[in-house]
């Protein structure tokens, strides 16, 4: 395995040099306003580094109705469509202001697998929406005509076999319309209330290694089930590129779930942010492995013990054993599934929640450790839909949109921001029509009305205004 992560590295570095070779051959040619860029984000590749060193921009490709396949079945709690915010989160990271080079416009499949539905009349449209929310400047559907042979015979664009108008092209002619209304949108920067921090290296890691998979998972899925529906929209910051210290410096909250493989420099980026003042949640398996892969022969965390003020003496994975593994933070019970890491706190930590039962009943689970102006939070599990709001408001994050608007879990809200004007995003994923509660005067930009107070947006519905 420590073989393959440093091939993936390999395949990295090779991509990114031909990839060079091909834009120094293209900018001897392309126009003024072209642009050389990419679709889409792909495995076993330092996307910022290509962008950084290669592209001029990045662009994704985003289907969010991949959520609808036939053997993907789910339900309306599941979030759905949501889930397809993941990337653009993670594209964002890349490139604040990026471009969709493919945007959903039909039923999606190939000859041999993926059989999905249309869109319903709206989805294009609130799906471009979350595009432009999470940070698109560019949208491209794809694709106008659909083939007529092929793997992707099943994979609609805007037009079908006949090239007939329909709904689908009237449909994009109306988010064209939409589109220019919140021209004052573009290059207005996303606002997050927390970051989230993440590295390739442990990114392929995780690729790799089963025990490290598992946990992983968990908590991606986790943070992110519970940011969509408290409405605590996060960043991504990688912390193994160049300007990571300028953009933790932004957040005074950062949550890095599983930094399984840490080096000396990573552990004082770190000790620098908390130290200035940040806070810094971690969650279990920190530490333990180098950045080969290999386990270091010391106490758990390993080079991160100075910050977090811990040791690990013992860990488990709790699966199987205890299903319904909790802690206890004072008289709240708070889950802890998945894996116990049993922490022990060292001088000058604090014990904030202690394990509920097991052979560890009793040991920490939560440890605090002040640090300069900053601090540490050690959680000795992984992060879930139902802990993970309550060790955020502990840590110190803030609601967004408490004076702005309420808003069922369903309905995605969105700030973005430039020369201090804020626009709000509202989005309806569900097929009935929900009811949001305005908290301050906006400005619609599709009519320019004044809203204030109780409104409900249409099944699939959208909104775009500026704050008053």
């Amino acid at each position: 395995p420590h073989v393959m992560l440093e091939y993936i590295r390999f395949v990295s570095h090779s991509a990114i040099s031909f990839c060079q070779l091909q834009a120094d051959i293209l900018r001897k040619y392309v126009k003024p306003g072209d642009f050389i860029t990419t679709n889409g984000l792909f495995g076993s590749l330092d996307n910022h580094r290509m962008t950084r060193d290669v592209l001029d921009t990045y662009t994704h490709d985003t289907y969010p109705n991949f959520a609808y396949c036939l053997d993907n079945p789910s339900t309306e709690e599941s979030l759905r469509d949501r889930w397809a915010a993941v990337k653009l989160i993670e594209t964002r990271s890349i490139c604040p202001h990026f471009g969709i080079m493919e945007q959903q416009s039909g039923a999606n499949g190939w000859i041999n697998k993926m059989e999905c539905p249309a869109p319903r009349p709206g989805q294009m449209t609130l799906w471009a929406m979350q595009s432009v929310a999470h940070g698109a400047d560019y949208v491209s559907f794809f694709r106008w005509r659909t083939c007529t042979m092929g793997t992707e015979i099943y994979w609609h664009g805007i037009l079908d076999y006949d090239s007939r108008d329909n709904r689908k092209l009237a449909e994009v002619k109306r988010f064209t319309g939409l589109l220019e209304k919140i021209a004052p949108v573009c290059g207005a920067d996303y606002t997050a209330a927390f970051a989230i921090l993440e590295d390739y290296d442990n990114e392929w890691d995780t690729r790799l290694d089963a025990w490290h998979r598992r946990v992983y998972q968990a908590s991606k899925d986790g943070l992110f089930e519970a940011s969509a529906r408290n409405h605590l929209p996060y960043d991504m910051v990688y912390i193994d590129q160049p300007d990571a210290a300028e953009k933790l410096s932004r957040y005074p909250v950062v949550v890095y779930p599983h930094p399984v493989m840490m080096d000396q420099r990573r552990a004082e980026l770190l000790r620098a942010y908390v130290e200035g003042g940040g806070t810094l949640l971690i969650g279990c398996r920190s530490g333990y492995k180098d950045l080969t892969g290999q386990c270091v022969m010391l106490p758990q965390p390993g080079l991160l013990q100075p910050l977090t003020g811990t040791d690990v003496r013992d860990f488990t994975f709790t699966t199987f054993a205890e299903p319904d593994s909790f802690a206890l933070m004072g008289d709240a019970r708070v889950e802890a599934p998945v894996f116990n890491d049993v922490l022990t706190p060292l001088e000058g930590a604090k014990t904030l929640a202690v394990y509920g039962e097991s052979y560890y009943k009793g040991g920490a689970a939560l440890v605090e450790h002040r640090l300069g102006k900053g601090r540490v939070l050690h959680w000795g599990s992984v992060f879930t839909k139902d802990n993970t709001v309550p060790l955020l408001r502990y840590a110190g994050v803030k609601p967004l949109f408490e004076d702005i608007a309420d808003a069922p879990e369903l309905v995605e809200l969105a700030l973005r921001e430039k020369e201090g004007r804020r626009y709000l995003f509202l989005l309806n994923y569900l097929s009935t029509a929900q009811k949001v509660t305005l908290a301050t005067p906006v400005r619609s930009l599709y009519t320019g009305e004044k809203l204030n107070g109780e409104m409900e947006l249409p099944p699939f519905g959208t909104l775009v205004a500026e704050l008053a």
